[in-house]
């Protein structure tokens, strides 16, 4: 059970000192006298107080509107706007103080006293009784219920002010309190004692206030009645003590009213800041709050934790097809479908658009994997959203303490690094983090940082490897291939920067030097009267997404002085069915401009003949994977058979790539296969071997030798 606050524990304290306090101070003997003049200064110290507390109270309930509470504090303003008064006429018209209007006496304070009191405890029953109201938004109204009460106060003080003799009295000098003043504050003391007991049935209905502090204040300014009722003389120890208390309960009620408004906008920011609006879930701020408190926890005895970061595949989809009412909609579903499915003990918050984080306390990582298999097949359930079916599946990434990291920071990006993988391994997966995955994505980092800087430093290269025509053995042309030597990390392979540079989009910057590097050293040849054939250049994805690569290539071509015959741009089949419509336009450009297309690694991709006849190719360029496995014949060579058929009855070029072997150079010339490239031949070179092959087929061609360059390779 949680301990209460300490401000609380003094109220509880003295609420069970009440009762002893009050068994000793009912004998009149026990009630000690003290000097008028100790008494009137303390006793003005006490009801100053009071009569502050009044006075938030007041302007709790006069900003009510600005604020957006309840009618009811606009009530309980109003009616402390009239205990205050009355307070502050009973200290004015205490004994010993100068006369206010009618000479003061202790029986004219009561009269003050007694209305104060009166109004706090019907203002407070109110409170608790009344049901909440929305507070109208006419200040006029606002206004008015305050003028009232204003009036309603100067209206009742008007006779106990002016003439308190012409009231029953409520003290005799040397005799004590009447039987009417002690009916009267035992009457007032009911009512704070009824108060609390609706308070108490009707708990769940009262907000805006402190519920506890509430209750302490009625308890404790019902005690003060009943030292109010026992005294002989106004300044003694009784007295004193019945004032004490009420100070103590208007501490409470500060706390409960006054305290309460003014911090709850700040507990409403920060739940707004710290919270999701649409699903209710902790933020990414929260979490990691929560995280580190567990780690902090955990950190001596090493309990374990997982992390698992769950990211709904393809959501983006649901948001274009269904709109993004629905895609809240399902959001929401989604996070009840999660809790469902979650032990009570774990944490779930919202990470990000579609992103969920999920804190498992006490998990072994078996166990948050099984868990991470539960939620992949509890989600892979279609939700009902509205009259819309929806199937979604999701990744989940998975990191765990103190395995795979100690600190917030830390868990989060290893399963953020886990997630990654797990969408690259194909989505709707759950993969945990490990070392191998870590040492990726630092050489990854690497290697990003490493490309930025690499064309600018002069670090990336074009070696390029001759095409041969297969029947006459002369050299057909080049492929420019891109490499990278960088000084920290040595030779890096094409397969792995390329796919980084397009992920980065840097593959624009670096294709178009590509571009310009291979027609330049093409140009550069043939100024030396070598027999070059032409260049065959890659287009990245990116690089043919632009509308206006027609435009850029004519510029190429324009300064570096080449007939656009010379160059072959080739694209991968992936690239080309991506967007038909929008590739049908680029192709339709090129081919006006003159340039020659071939589709690469031809078979791999989606292999329609439609687009064959359709879009504006010029060759065909068998992927490297058919050739090797032609000497053993079976499938692949029946299916370069047909592409070398197909190709010729529509009147492409075919060119065979990553042809190794006699066995496959011969199968592919006994097919009639136009062209080749490979090792057989040549590898990819460096300029200056390139130069110097042309050289020897220059040397070949003037000796009227054709066909004898291939026939040496």
């Amino acid at each position: 059970m949680p301990k209460p606050a300490p401000h609380r524990a003094v109220g509880y304290l003295l609420l069970a000192l009440a009762l002893p306090l009050l068994a000793w101070q009912v004998l009149p003997v026990h009630q000690w006298v003290l000097p008028q003049a100790d008494f009137l200064a303390l006793h003005s110290l006490l009801e100053v107080f009071t009569v502050v507390v009044s006075a938030l109270v007041f302007f709790t309930g006069l900003g009510a509107v600005e604020a957006a509470r309840s009618s009811r504090t606009m009530e309980l303003g109003g009616a402390f706007l009239a205990v205050g008064l009355f307070d502050m006429l009973h200290l004015l018209a205490y004994a010993g103080m100068p006369d206010l209007i009618s000479p003061n006496t202790p029986h004219k304070a009561i009269l003050f006293w007694l209305l104060a009191r009166a109004v706090a405890g019907i203002g407070l029953l109110a409170y608790v009784l009344l049901a909440d109201r929305p507070v109208s938004n006419v200040p006029m109204v606002r206004r008015l219920w305050f003028l009232a009460v204003l009036l309603l106060v100067l209206a009742v003080a008007w006779l106990p002010l002016t003439a308190p003799e012409r009231i029953l009295p409520m003290y005799h000098e040397g005799v004590g309190l009447t039987r009417l003043k002690v009916a009267l504050e035992w009457g007032i003391c009911g009512l704070y004692l009824l108060a609390a007991l609706v308070a108490v049935w009707r708990r769940r209905r009262i907000s805006e206030c402190e519920f506890g502090s509430l209750l302490l204040a009625l308890l404790l300014m019902a005690a003060s009645e009943v030292f109010l009722a026992i005294y002989v003389q106004v300044s003694s120890t009784a007295n004193l003590l019945g004032h004490v208390y009420k100070l103590v309960a208007y501490y409470f009620l500060y706390r409960a009213i006054y305290a309460e408004a003014v911090n709850r906008p700040f507990r409403q920011m920060r739940h707004v800041l710290t919270h999701d609006a649409l699903t209710g879930l902790p933020n990414r701020a929260a979490f990691g709050e929560a995280l580190g408190r567990v780690l902090a926890r955990g950190g001596a005895t090493r309990a374990p934790c997982a992390v698992l970061l769950l990211d709904l595949d393809h959501f983006q989809n649901v948001n274009d097809t269904l709109g993004h009412e629905q895609g809240d909609r399902l959001l929401v579903a989604i996070v009840a479908r999660l809790r469902e499915n979650l032990p009570a003990a774990s944490d779930v918050a919202r990470f990000s658009g579609d992103e969920f984080v999920i804190l498992l306390e006490d998990a072994q990582p078996a166990q948050a994997r099984q868990l991470g298999d539960t939620l992949l097949l509890a989600l892979a359930r279609e939700f009902e959203i509205g009259e819309d079916r929806v199937g979604i599946s999701a990744s989940i990434g998975m990191a765990t303490f103190p395995q795979d990291g100690d600190t917030v920071s830390a868990l989060l990006r290893h399963a953020d690094l886990a997630l990654h993988q797990a969408k690259l391994a194909g989505r709707n997966c759950v993969v945990g983090f490990s070392t191998e995955l870590d040492r990726g994505f630092q050489r990854r980092m690497q290697l990003e940082a490493g490309l930025r800087h690499a064309l600018e430093r002069g670090e990336l290269a074009l070696h390029y490897q001759p095409k041969w025509e297969i029947e006459s053995g002369r050299l057909a042309g080049w492929e420019a291939l891109l490499r990278w030597h960088s000084p920290e990390l040595g030779q890096v392979r094409p397969d792995e920067f390329i796919p980084l540079a397009e992920r980065t989009g840097l593959i624009l910057q670096v294709g178009d030097w590509v571009l310009r590097e291979a027609c330049r050293q093409l140009r550069e040849w043939r100024a030396q009267g070598l027999p070059t054939g032409t260049m065959a250049v890659n287009l990245s994805a990116r690089q043919f997404r632009q509308r206006d690569i027609a435009e850029e290539v004519s510029k190429v071509l324009r300064e570096t002085g080449l007939a656009p015959a010379d160059l072959e741009l080739e694209i991968t089949e992936s690239v080309l069915m991506d967007d038909i419509a929008a590739a049908t336009v680029v192709l339709t450009d090129l081919e006006r401009l003159g340039v020659r297309i071939a589709i690469d690694d031809f078979g791999t991709g989606y292999s329609s003949l439609a687009y064959l006849k359709s879009f504006p190719i010029h060759c065909l360029k068998i992927d490297r994977s058919f050739i090797t496995d032609i000497p053993r014949g079976g499938n692949d060579a029946v299916i370069v058979r047909s592409i070398i058929a197909l190709s010729r009855s529509l009147g492409l070029q075919v060119v065979a790539e990553g042809v190794e072997t006699q066995e496959q150079f011969t199968y592919l010339r006994n097919n009639a296969c136009d062209q080749a490239q490979g090792y057989l031949f040549f590898p990819p070179l460096p300029p200056a071997d390139c130069h110097d092959l042309l050289r020897a087929c220059r040397r070949l061609a003037e000796g009227n030798l054709p066909g004898q360059a291939a026939g040496a390779a």
